[in-house]
């Protein structure tokens, strides 16, 4: 696969990303988490290489994986 056609498929990635986050919010009731969740599914297409709660909450701007670590444990 050549750089042009894997930066267009990125661009296709991105593009349906932002088409998904509006259909999953209603699953979160709290704005918080709705944020958090759109931030934890851009941080799984980062280029973040490994994705612990710490590092995943670093790209999204966060200064602890709390959150992050919440939302996968008990936030629905």
């Amino acid at each position: 696969m050549g750089v042009a056609t894997w930066s267009g498929a990125l661009l296709d990635w991105e593009t349906e990303l932002a088409g998904l986050k509006p259909w999953l919010a209603p699953i979160f009731r709290r704005s918080e988490l709705k944020a958090t969740a759109a931030a934890f599914l851009d941080g799984l297409l980062s280029n973040v290489s490994r994705k612990t709660g710490w590092q995943m909450a670093e790209q999204a701007g966060l200064e602890r994986p709390y959150r992050m670590q919440s939302l996968l444990g008990r936030s629905l």
